[in-house]
C-alpha cells in the first residue's frame, strides 16, 4: 500500500487500494478501559498493530506537529488538573487568558466548556501572547529515519504544518462562536493576529521545504458547516502561499475536512491540494459518496475517507459496512483514492471490521 500511495501521489492509478485507519481513539478508548496492550502507546507497537489488522500506518501524533509553541520569559503558563477538568493559563504583563476542558469518561473525549479569547482585551493579550512566542521547528530530525522504520511496516509516518491562522485562532483560542464575533467586530485587531501567526510559521515552511518530504498534512480541522463563508477572503491565501512553497520543494499536501464536506470540497480542489483527507459521507455526513467527485470539480484530487467511522460502530453491522464499502468503489474505483475511516476509530468500534475491511479489497480486487 505504501507504494500504492507514491503512485496516487505522482498521478498515477495503482492496482493495490490504499486502506487507512486513525485507531487513536480507539486505543485511547480500550486504554481506559484496561483492555488495551501499553505497547500500542509505543512507536513499533502501534505499527505491528496496523500491520495486524491489515491498515497501511499513517497517524501518529507523538511526532505529528512540525511546529510547536515556545514562549518568552514574559509568559507564564500553568495548567491544573482536577475530577477531569483542565484549567490553563497564560499569565501576561496585560493580563491572563484562561481555558478550560473537560475529560468525559463516557467518550473518552475532551470539551472545551472556556475558550481563552472572547472578547476584544482578550484579542490584545493573545497579541501580546504571540509577539511573545515562536515556533520551534520539530519532527524533522529524524523523519527519514521514522520513514525507513515505517516502510519495514509498508506505512509512511504523518507530519503536519501548524494550523493554518485562521483555523488556529478558531480550533486552539477562541472556538466557531467567539472566533465570527470578533471577525466580525474587530477585523483589524483579529488580521493582525493572523499575519502575525502566518510570519511565524516561515521557519517551520523553510525547514520542511529543505527536508522535502513526500506527503505533509495540513491539519486544520475543516467542517463546510462552519468556515465555508469565510474561506475565501480568510483561509486561501494562506493556503496558496504554502501550496506555492511546498510544491515547489517536491511536496505534496492533504488537508484535514471531516464533518459536512459540501461547501469546502470545490474549494479546497480548487486552491490546489493534492488530497483532502478524512471526507466523511452519509449517513454521517451531508454527501452521499457518489457525490463527492462531481462537487470536488477535480479528477485529479485524491480522495481521501469515505468509511464513517460511526458505521464501526452499534446500531450499524457488517452487512451495513459491505453494502457501504461496495457504494464507496463503485463510485471511486479508477480515480485517485484513499480509503480511509472519516475521521476515526470510536472507542466502541469493532476493530475486526479493520482486517474484514482489508479482505473486502483483495475479494474486490479479484472480482475486477
Amino acid at each position: 500500500m505504501r507504494e500504492a500511495l507514491f503512485e496516487l501521489l505522482a498521478g498515477r492509478i495503482p492496482e493495490e487500494t490504499v486502506w487507512t485507519a486513525d485507531l487513536s481513539y480507539w486505543i485511547a478508548g480500550q486504554l481506559q478501559l484496561g483492555e488495551g496492550d501499553p505497547a500500542w502507546n509505543t512507536e513499533e507497537g502501534y505499527l505491528a498493530l496496523h500491520q495486524q489488522l491489515g491498515v497501511m500506518p499513517y497517524y501518529w501524533y507523538a511526532k505529528f506537529w512540525l511546529g510547536e509553541p515556545e514562549y518568552g520569559p514574559e509568559i507564564e503558563l500553568v495548567a491544573d488538573t482536577k475530577a477531569g477538568r483542565t484549567r490553563r493559563i497564560w499569565r501576561t504583563p496585560i493580563g491572563e487568558l484562561v481555558q478550560e476542558e473537560q475529560f468525559l469518561p463516557e467518550s473518552c473525549s475532551t470539551g472545551c466548556t472556556k475558550h481563552a479569547v472572547e472578547s476584544e482585551r482578550d484579542l490584545d493579550i493573545l497579541l501580546y501572547l504571540l509577539e511573545h512566542r515562536r515556533l520551534r521547528v520539530s519532527a524533522v530530525d529524524d523523519y527519514p529515519q521514522r520513514m525507513e522504520l515505517w516502510a519495514r511496516y509498508d506505512g509512511l509516518p504523518s507530519i503536519a504544518m501548524p494550523r493554518s491562522p485562521l483555523p488556529a485562532f478558531v480550533y486552539e483560542w477562541a472556538g466557531v462562536q467567539n472566533a465570527f464575533f470578533l471577525l466580525m467586530d474587530y477585523p483589524d485587531k483579529v488580521e493582525t493576529i493572523l499575519t502575525l501567526m502566518e510570519e511565524q510559521e516561515q521557519p517551520v515552511l523553510d525547514a520542511v521545504c529543505q527536508l522535502a518530504p513526500p506527503l505533509v498534512h495540513f491539519a486544520d480541522n475543516l467542517s463546510s458547516e462552519s468556515l465555508t463563508t469565510v474561506y475565501d477572503n480568510w483561509i486561501a491565501g494562506p493556503h496558496r502561499r504554502r501550496l506555492e512553497r511546498l510544491h515547489a520543494a517536491g511536496t505534496k499536501c492533504a488537508v484535514h475536512l471531516d464533518g459536512t464536506v459540501r461547501g469546502l470540497l470545490p474549494k479546497l480542489a480548487a486552491v490546489g491540494f493534492d488530497a483532502v483527507e478524512a471526507l466523511t459521507p452519509e449517513p454521517a455526513g451531508d454527501l452521499p459518496v457518489e457525490e463527492m467527485r462531481a462537487v470536488a470539480g477535480s479528477d485529479t484530487l485524491i480522495l481521501w475517507g469515505g468509511v464513517p467511522g460511526v458505521m464501526f460502530a452499534p446500531p450499524y453491522t457488517w452487512a451495513d459496512m459491505e453494502a457501504h464499502l461496495e457504494r464507496v468503489f463503485d463510485a471511486w474505483e479508477g480515480t485517485p483514492f484513499i480509503l480511509g475511516v472519516a475521521d476515526q476509530v470510536p472507542p466502541d468500534g469493532d476493530i475486526a471490521f479493520c482486517r474484514r475491511i482489508a479482505e473486502f479489497i483483495q475479494q474486490r480486487k479479484y472480482r475486477s
